[in-house]
């Protein structure tokens, strides 16, 4: 069949459905399980087996040992890993990494470790049983089911909050990093990172552009955690390290204004108000930057639209389109200027003050 018809489809038996639909049912299959991988990695990454593997092949039961995990339930896991090719799995019933399962390692260089711990966990995890719920009202689910909202949570729950800090640290460096040669900071003096986070990307601003300085702009538990990064990186002189709530206002002296997936987590209401707030403390001359996953026009496939989804259940915001970014900035008192596009999904959009 060409062309769909509800005639034709009443006379097929049930396994000449299957017979005619065979790939569309089994790439619908894959998506309805995806689950299962999460969770299979993030298992891996949680008890530590890539950094055992990093060494070379070894056994299920020698891992067990180890890990203090059941011999015969870690052999399944592996098992299941090696068939998601995370790990490689030899006829003398041993297992090593494959390409992709050193990035489950802690010290490998952009390691998607704690990132895979994150998306597995069940505090993270569990709200998105809610997801049709954030559909019907148009909000997030993650208060629902823990009472706070997300930001409120990791800053009264240390270990969620220490293992989200890493997760984003890592996230900043896998694709917001290579946003930053979108734009040219170079003719900046002086950058306000606003949720700057654990100051990766400010780092990289300092290391590569000598004669700039920054301000870091976080909650105070963030704000505290970045000045040992940024004092074992040695910038700790050309940064000035403010805590404080960006929904009351954002630190002046800045020419350029920094914020780098950062509007994404909140919605249109929310980000006008931070957008306002940045607006207030900025010059004329002065330039915005966002760092952030723009989703393209015309339906094309995005793993923004994906990561729209995350936004929407998690934290209650959203990833845009540009003309949704246009009127967003306008109404904040910019002007949309570019968006620059380029290897990362992350962008690089850039506005001025009207």
């Amino acid at each position: 069949m060409t062309e769909h018809d509800e005639s034709a489809d009443q006379q097929l038996k049930p396994v000449d459905v299957i017979a005619h639909s065979a790939l569309p049912v089994a790439g619908l299959m894959q998506i309805i399980l995806g689950h299962w991988g999460t969770q299979v990695v993030s298992t891996l990454a949680t008890l530590g087996i890539p950094d055992s593997l990093a060494d070379g092949p070894r056994s299920a039961e020698d891992l067990a040992e180890q890990h203090r995990a059941d011999p015969r339930a870690l052999y399944r896991v592996l098992r299941a890993a090696a068939t998601l090719r995370v790990l490689d799995h030899t006829e003398d019933e041993t297992f090593s990494l494959t390409e992709a399962g050193h990035f489950l390692r802690t010290d490998y260089p952009f390691s998607m470790r704690y990132n895979a711990m994150l998306h597995g966990s069940r505090w993270h995890w569990d709200p998105w049983s809610l997801a049709p719920e954030a559909v019907r009202k148009g909000g997030e689910t993650f208060s629902d089911h823990h009472g706070l909202p997300y930001y409120e949570y990791i800053d009264r729950h240390p270990e969620e909050g220490d293992l989200f800090d890493h997760a984003m640290t890592a996230m900043a460096a896998q694709a917001q990093l290579l946003a930053v040669p979108l734009h040219d900071f170079g003719k900046h003096k002086v950058v306000v990172d606003v949720g700057g986070g654990a100051g990766v990307v400010l780092s990289n601003l300092l290391e590569t552009h000598a004669g700039l300085r920054g301000v870091l702009f976080d909650r105070e538990r963030v704000v505290d955690n970045a000045k040992g990064l940024l004092t074992e990186a040695g910038f700790a002189d050309r940064v000035e390290f403010v805590p404080g709530d960006m929904f009351a206002s954002v630190p002046g002296g800045g020419d350029c204004y920094l914020l780098s997936m950062v509007l994404n987590d909140y919605n249109d209401d929310k980000a006008r108000k931070l957008l306002e707030n940045c607006r207030a403390a900025m010059d004329e001359d002065a330039t915005l930057v966002l760092f952030d996953m723009v989703i393209p026009g015309n339906g094309t496939p995005s793993f923004a639209t994906l990561g729209d989804i995350e936004c929407l259940v998690v934290s209650g915001g959203e990833l845009r389109t540009e003309p949704e970014l246009n009127t967003l900035l306008g109404s904040a008192g910019f002007r949309l200027e570019a968006v620059h596009r380029g290897f990362s999904p992350v962008c690089a959009v850039v506005a001025k003050p009207e």
